[in-house]
């Protein structure tokens, strides 16, 4: 379910989630953007959906260029899932020139190591499941969420809420019993609700960009169905399944089971 935000992108609440094992509950589970520009009005209405704790899975370099902005009563936890970005780019703050220099730049060096940006993209996701950095990010997060329940609702972000906020988000599902086609659709739902906010980038760029890289920039700020699958898939040639992927990141059997018992009804 999105959650209208007035400065912070890709809001949703994965509330309503059937899995075999019963529906994820509503104001318990929320994914996002960052949180650095985040408003009051913002605050307020993530108030009324429960908000207790924030996980960050960004960098702590990316957090102390952009730090979250604070709420009262709301625990703060960083757990990096990649121990560097390559590619994070402050759009919010930056003029379109700008902007465009930095995202030509990071396509310029994509293309001399011949990877289009799709690719690239595909070869991150590929990293997440080989990365064991990435693998132990993963299992604190489901850590957390297993044996530090909260009352109210737990929200995680990285940078766009795509990425490492969507990988997680798929192994969440995953652990919960959610379909492989429902956490696609989820993880598809990126691009319906950031699509207002990637036209306004286009927007600062179009002039400064011919049309060919104006098309690989709106790749690279939206998610493509390959893209996770490529997740899977090298999850799978390397561990066998996603349940065997998520006990090699130190996720137990019975804490797989706590997260049912924590999050569905």
């Amino acid at each position: 379910m999105k959650i209208d935000l007035e400065q912070v992108a890709n809001a949703r609440d994965l509330g309503g989630i059937v899995t075999p094992y019963g529906k994820i509950q509503y104001n318990r589970l929320i994914r996002s953007g960052h949180l650095s520009i985040i408003s009051a009005n913002d605050t307020a209405t993530l108030k009324k959906h429960g908000l207790g704790r924030v996980i960050d899975l960004r960098t702590p370099t990316e957090i102390a260029n952009h730090p979250d902005g604070s709420m009262d009563d709301v625990e703060f936890v960083n757990i990096s899932i990649m121990s560097a970005t390559t590619f994070g780019i402050s759009y919010e703050t930056l003029d379109g020139p700008t902007i465009a220099v930095k995202l030509q730049a990071g396509i310029d060096r994509m293309l001399a190591r011949g990877e289009t940006p799709m690719e690239h993209m595909r070869i991150l996701y590929r990293q997440f499941a080989e990365n064991p950095h990435s693998h132990e990010g993963y299992g604190k997060f489901l850590k957390i969420l297993a044996n530090k329940p909260i009352d109210g609702a737990t929200l995680w972000h990285c940078s766009g809420g795509k990425d490492r906020c969507g990988t997680c988000t798929a192994l969440l599902l995953h652990c919960l019993g959610a379909s492989r086609d429902d956490i696609m659709y989820d993880y598809l739902q990126t691009n319906e609700q950031v699509n207002e906010h990637a036209q306004s980038i286009l927007a600062k760029v179009r002039p400064h960009v011919s049309a060919d890289r104006l098309e690989l920039v709106r790749s690279m700020l939206l998610v493509e169905q390959s893209y996770l699958e490529s997740f899977w898939n090298e999850i799978e040639r390397n561990f066998g399944s996603a349940d065997s992927f998520v006990r090699h990141c130190g996720v137990t059997d019975s804490e797989v089971q706590r997260l049912r018992a924590n999050y569905l009804q």
